[in-house]
């Protein structure tokens, strides 16, 4: 029996909404990339902040001197934070060509490359660090894609995604569109990680790390603007800090896997 099966998503689709999305070269609309407004960077970095420590309790201060690929990098924001805090080989990479120039405006220090997240072409563990954040549902074969940064990582892996659950159901979104162009919004658990990852890499890998948070940035911003503005960054700090003991339940996930 041949089984045939209609492939709804078009690739080329997405690609062609995603460069339309990235295709005017004004910087305004991606200034929360590079702000140093600690309330925007605490938002926008809170959960690669969480990754990084773990990989800095793993490698202490070599870790800086590791080589950093950001897959579905979009304009950089991943890459840009990495330099940020120090490092200093920092590639991004994404299928929309506009979007790389971008990230190369924002931030000239940035290396960029276009890639195909589910088939890079790339030599098996040709970067230390492969990080992807909230990018991996974007594609059509989500696993697929995790499967390529275990391969293509030397050091770790950092999946920030979201997580599968009921906070996710009642109040996330399960589909999102661009220019028109709809994707399933893929939601992982630690089991999903896990067994990923030891299909792939059998027993060679050091540990995998997964921790469920919290991070709905934009509606705890439209909540706290009833408080003064000079306490605004407080009051968010508060309600992450307040939520962080149901971090079982949290509709995130960072997860970190450490190879070598």
């Amino acid at each position: 029996m041949i089984l045939v099966y209609h492939m709804e998503m078009d690739p080329l689709a997405q690609k062609r909404a995603h460069e339309k999305l990235y295709s005017s070269l004004e910087l305004a609309g991606y200034e929360f990339h590079i702000t140093s407004d600690p309330l925007t960077r605490y938002l926008r970095d809170r959960r690669l902040k969480i990754a990084l420590e773990t990989l800095r309790e793993t490698y202490g201060s070599s870790l800086y001197s590791f080589k950093v690929l950001s897959v579905c990098g979009g304009v950089g924001g991943e890459g840009i934070f990495f330099l940020k805090e120090g490092f200093s080989d920092v590639t991004v990479s994404d299928f929309s060509q506009n979007a790389l120039r971008i990230a190369e405006q924002l931030n000239g220090k940035l290396k960029t490359l276009a890639l195909d997240a589910e088939a890079m072409a790339l030599p098996d563990r040709s970067y230390d660090i492969v990080v992807v954040h909230d990018g991996l549902h974007h594609l059509q074969r989500p696993a697929t894609g995790f499967a390529e940064m275990l391969r293509v990582a030397r050091k770790a892996a950092i999946v920030i995604e979201p997580h599968r659950g009921l906070v996710g159901k009642l109040i996330g979104q399960e589909w999102e569109l661009t220019d028109g162009e709809k994707n399933y919004v893929f939601r992982w658990d630690r089991n999903m990680i896990e067994q990923t990852v030891k299909s792939l890499l059998l027993t060679n890998y050091r540990n995998i790390v997964v921790r469920r948070v919290w991070d709905h940035g934009g509606f705890i911003s439209k909540i706290t603007r009833i408080v003064p503005s000079s306490l605004r960054f407080v009051a968010i700090r508060l309600i992450y800090r307040l939520l962080q003991p149901f971090g079982f339940c949290g509709n995130n996930m960072v997860a970190v896997v450490v190879k070598d």
